[in-house]
């Protein structure tokens, strides 16, 4: 029995490590992306690209349930050649994470900071039926999406739009720039660097939601006559 249990706790201690060794590799890898402008650009020829519109990620419907679909750089490219968009564009993207085997992932909105004369709401459309998928807001697919996606989505959604809302300097008034991986924002006048906080929805399981959902209704003794109870979970 003795050996049995040291066998036991020798595997469990050698997957816990292999667990965090392969945590501290994507951290350090994510960390160079984030600091070095080239390799993150490097990483982009084999990164994957979640697609956004207005902030509205772009998801595919299966069975119940809603897909985030992954573009290359090339099928990027092709897209927004097609539609008149300048391939400058993916510059705009913005880092999430990456994969085990280092696969970076990135996040771009097709509307957001686009200067392009072509009035982006009527590209819409075309856009779904190119893709074979619709832009839909994240708030009503998101708990239709399995865990990755809904954190991912969440994460990028989040970025984009501290991006979108921060593109002057709050002191010099000055357009500021993004580094290639969206870590950071820096003022040219006077060097001002500002990172984003960001808040991301934590996903919670059937059981949880249903009991703070049960909670919510006991605690609450008058609800809004238009709005009623709800959820907002953060992580």
């Amino acid at each position: 029995m003795s050996l049995y249990c040291g066998i036991a706790c020798r595997r469990k201690s050698l997957w816990c490590y292999r667990l965090l060794s392969t945590y501290v590799t994507k951290t350090r890898y994510l960390l160079e992306l984030k600091e070095d402008d080239d390799a993150c650009k490097t990483a982009q020829q084999t990164g994957a690209f979640y697609l956004f519109h207005s902030l509205a990620p772009l998801l595919q419907k299966s069975e119940h349930q809603y897909l985030a679909p992954q573009h290359s750089l090339s099928e990027l490219e092709k897209l927004l050649a097609k539609f008149g968009q300048d391939t400058q564009r993916i510059e705009d993207s913005v880092l999430l994470g990456c994969s085990e085997k280092h696969e970076a992932w990135f996040a771009l909105d097709l509307v957001l900071n686009s200067s392009s004369p072509i009035n982006a709401s009527l590209q819409k459309p075309q856009m779904e039926t190119e893709l074979k998928a619709s832009f839909i807001e994240l708030r009503k697919a998101l708990f239709q999406l399995n865990e990755k996606d809904a954190s991912l989505l969440s994460t990028a959604q989040a970025l984009l739009r501290w991006h979108d809302a921060h593109q002057f300097c709050s002191r010099s008034g000055q357009p500021t720039k993004k580094n290639m991986a969206g870590s950071k924002r820096v003022c040219p006048s006077n060097k001002i660097i500002y990172y984003p906080q960001v808040k991301v929805w934590k996903r919670l399981s059937g059981e949880k939601l249903q009991k703070k959902w049960d909670w919510r209704w006991k605690d609450c003794s008058t609800l809004h006559p238009s709005t009623g109870p709800f959820l907002i979970a953060h992580s």
